[in-house]
């Protein structure tokens, strides 16, 4: 059972600063109610419902995807709908999809393993997006950000089929930008290393404050865990659009510092737009002027060192990537549900965020946990939730920037932002830990036998910098009051960057919690869509946190919300 704050704060297993700090934290999220949330059994079978019949990817846009957008958008109505509440969507017309169909590597005519592919590597899209639109009032869409259709004139689709066959030239580690001269591979095939390590260390664990960790409800858990991670590519993806305007003709990326079975399935970059020269941009291009992208494949640390050799030796290499480029409509879904001051000029809003799109069913499984968290609330009674409350999940967060996930509906939606006083934002529940572990020379993918140690974001609103804290203390209290009833593995922390859907929330002031465990499969595509690595207690254990903390926005006096950047 879930320690209760009294249990912990009486618990012999507390630090003495622990104890005073919990002991001086009012009662947040007293009112938890067990009976009103989803069943352990029926939460993890809705999980494997969504994982099973609209997966195992659900990439922006894909048929996987929209299935899964109508289901949370027939589950929020199904939820608040009853208790007064609505439904709406933005819908994103003409978002070029990119999709690969198939993808080989040979090198001196033989066939090499291929880990995954570059996404969005060949192709190009040269229409521009739309403006944004603001909503005409609190409780309805927004509109703009779409695309143009494709009209072979100003707005033009460039094929996405790529071959490239040349002799191949290493060029060394990528490590960010300008560290690869591409010219050196005109006409040929590039062989590139990137460093796991040092893009990771981009964004370093030493720019966070750790202020506090928490496991089985106990606080002083040990250190933040930070590792370097393949999804650290995002923060410096290696610049393949200044490969095709130097004349590669294709590129092999070859990840160092991580296993081959880490290495396998990865969708990473998943922040890069075409590799087009000029690379696509919602701004669009010139169609003239703009050359399509280069294929470009990873593969693992093993294979890449023999590939060393063979450049070193004089060999050829051949790529291939079959893909599609179809424009899709895709949207935005969310809810509002009313409090007791809805439409009164002193009406607040508590947001519960997230994004639908991803590789696999921990990237994202977050619309379940929002769905969930809607259910929950709905059956509050009114005269309990003073707040009015929306449940959001935005498309885009794997748009390639032609989207802005929830930074779009940000924009749309002025009234309610004006009124937003605190958010918490929930992704990628349910993890187990899987690392990397060295057994003599070599690195082994293997689970720990542990839970993925959550990060929970409560840094001030106002802080945009990134080097450690300061946390909002209201903030700090709720997760950490949240952590103390629960059994999550998490290290509650401040500064740094504010990573993940709750990042556009804090960069707008809004008093935000991001949930953000983040797995070193976070973006394998797997034919199971990695669901044999989450665990149904941890899912559930950390849908509680997310009660815990709503409850605790939906009573925390909104200046105290703000404390920090007063």
């Amino acid at each position: 059972m879930p320690l209760s704050r009294r249990d912990l704060v009486r618990g012999a297993a507390a630090s003495a600063p622990a104890l005073a700090f919990l002991q001086a934290l009012p009662a947040y999220g007293a009112d938890f109610d067990l009976a009103r949330l989803i069943s352990p059994r029926e939460a993890w079978g809705e999980l494997g419902h969504v994982n099973r019949a609209m997966g195992p990817t659900r990439l922006t846009g894909s048929p996987a995807h929209q299935a899964f957008v109508a289901w949370i958008k027939a589950e929020l109505a199904r939820a608040v709908t009853p208790a007064g509440g609505a439904v709406f969507e933005e819908v994103f017309e003409n978002y070029p999809r990119w999709s690969a169909r198939s993808w080989s590597l040979e090198v001196g005519g033989h066939p090499v393993p291929v880990a995954s592919y570059f996404p969005y590597c060949t192709g190009g899209f040269t229409g521009a997006r739309t403006p944004l639109t603001p909503a005409t009032a609190l409780a309805a869409p927004g509109g703009g950000g779409g695309y143009p259709r494709a009209d072979g004139r100003a707005a033009l689709i460039l094929d996405a089929n790529g071959r490239a066959e040349g002799s191949l030239v290493d060029l060394g580690a990528f490590t960010g930008p300008g560290s690869i001269d591409w010219a050196r591979a005109a006409g040929r095939v590039a062989l590139v290393g990137v460093s796991v390590e040092a893009l990771s260390n981009l964004v370093p664990g030493a720019s966070y404050r750790l202020d506090g960790s928490w496991e089985d409800g106990k606080p002083d858990a040990g250190p933040y865990v930070s590792r370097p991670a393949p999804t650290g590519s995002i923060f410096s993806p290696p610049d393949i659009h200044n490969a095709t305007r130097a004349g590669v003709l294709g590129v092999v990326l070859v990840w160092l510092g991580i296993s081959a079975g880490n290495a396998e399935g990865q969708y990473n970059p998943f922040t890069v737009p075409f590799s087009s020269w000029p690379a696509s941009s919602p701004a669009g291009s010139d169609p003239a002027a703009t050359k399509a992208g280069i294929p470009a494949l990873w593969v693992n640390a093993d294979v890449g060192a023999g590939l060393a050799r063979q450049a070193a030796a004089g060999a050829s290499a051949a790529l291939t990537i079959e893909a599609d480029i179809v424009q899709v409509s895709t949207a935005t879904v969310w809810a509002l549900l009313p409090g007791t001051r809805r439409g009164e000029a002193d009406e607040e809003i508590v947001i519960c965020n997230t994004h639908s799109d991803g590789p696999n069913i921990a990237e994202e499984n977050g619309g379940v946990a929002v769905v969930d968290m809607a259910r929950y609330f709905a059956r509050v009674p009114i005269a309990a939730r003073r707040r009015s409350m929306v449940f959001m999940a935005s498309t885009g967060h794997f748009g390639h920037r032609f989207l802005g996930s929830g930074r779009d509906w940000i924009t749309q939606h002025p009234q309610i932002m004006a009124r937003a006083v605190g958010c918490l934002t929930l992704e990628h529940l349910g993890c187990r830990e899987w690392q990397d572990i060295r057994e003599g020379d070599a690195l082994r993918f293997a689970p720990t036998g542990k839970p993925l140690q959550s990060q929970v974001f409560v840094t001030a609103p106002t802080f945009q910098e990134r080097k450690p804290g300061p946390p909002d203390p209201a903030l700090q209290r709720i997760a950490e009051t949240a952590l103390s009833a629960t059994h999550d593995r998490a290290a509650v922390l401040s500064g740094g960057a504010f990573l993940g859907e709750g990042g556009g929330f804090h960069a707008a002031g809004v008093p935000t919690i991001g949930f953000l465990p983040a797995p070193q499969y976070l973006c394998a595509m797997a034919s199971d869509g990695e669901i044999s690595k989450l665990d149904p207690a941890i899912f559930h254990d950390q849908l509680q946190l997310g009660v815990r903390c709503l409850l605790a926005l939906q009573s925390t006096p909104a200046a105290d919300l703000k404390g920090a950047a007063a």
